[in-house]
């Protein structure tokens, strides 16, 4: 199903309400262009290496640190001016992103999937600093690395964060897979979602739930162009990518990137 701004209705009380508590409760899932510049590898006396999970979809890439201190871990693919931020699920890592960073680096964009503050090889406790703070300091690494157009795109936690953080970052598109309404203490504000933004979701993911959700947040974005996608699957997060639906959310993504965040020639 294809959701257009223009095309929208209201939902009742009660499925708001259903929609917020699923989505908390739930939660989140157990080349072209001119060259983006990595930072150095981390010495052996670094934390872990990024993707250690998943050392074939991190082969390949350049392990960078960032953040303040370097608390923030990552790996970068590809190369271009039009940088993507790839965040990842709770309870998770950058091997959540690896294997479609790969494919975004073949579009010609530099991709980079970094692991949230306590999670993979970045440092810090989980919680410590929000999750918005992270997708920012990547931004920031992409942009002071050469990147001059930034795309968003999260899943699940991930995507909260993502549209959470488009009036700081000013990222030319956002793409969310299975945002939940609420994550924690955190809720997303709608009235942040500036920037052109693509929300997938699954039918059945929470028994329709994050499908709710995701309807709820394209119906209060100011964003003149919001684009939702209701995917008949109960995949969740990445694991969209993953499904009987992949080639359709793919083709969807790029389609929106081509849009509104071209890859650099």
């Amino acid at each position: 199903m294809t959701w257009k701004r223009s095309h929208g209705s209201a939902r009742t009380a009660a499925a708001l309400l259903l929609a917020t508590v699923l989505a908390g409760v739930a939660g989140c899932s157990s080349d072209g262009g001119d060259a983006v510049e990595p930072a150095p590898s981390p010495s052996a006396s670094a934390p872990p290496l990024v993707g250690a999970a998943c050392p074939a979809d991190a082969a390949g890439g350049t392990q960078v640190r960032f953040g303040e201190d370097d608390y923030l871990a990552g790996v970068v693919v590809g190369s271009g001016t039009t940088g993507v931020v790839l965040a990842h699920e709770y309870e998770s890592d950058s091997c959540n992103w690896l294997p479609y960073a790969k494919r975004l680096a073949e579009l010609g964009y530099t991709a980079l999937a970094f692991d949230f503050g306590g999670y993979g090889g970045s440092g810090l406790p989980v919680g410590t600093q929000s999750n918005e703070a992270d997708v920012k300091e990547a931004a920031a690494y992409l942009r002071a690395h050469g990147a001059t157009t930034i795309v968003l795109m999260g899943a699940s936690m991930g995507g909260e964060a993502a549209l959470n953080d488009t009036r700081d970052v000013k990222p030319a598109a956002v793409v969310s897979l299975s945002s939940p309404w609420v994550f924690g203490r955190d809720v997303v504000d709608p009235s942040r979602v500036t920037a052109p933004v693509l929300l997938v979701a699954g039918k059945d993911d929470a028994g329709g739930g994050f499908a709710d959700a995701a309807s709820l947040i394209a119906s209060k974005a100011p964003s003149e162009h919001v684009t939702l996608k209701i995917v008949d699957s109960a995949e969740h997060g990445t694991a969209l990518l993953r499904s009987a639906q992949a080639v359709a959310v793919e083709r969807d993504i790029e389609r929106f990137l081509a849009t509104y965040a071209p890859a650099s020639s």
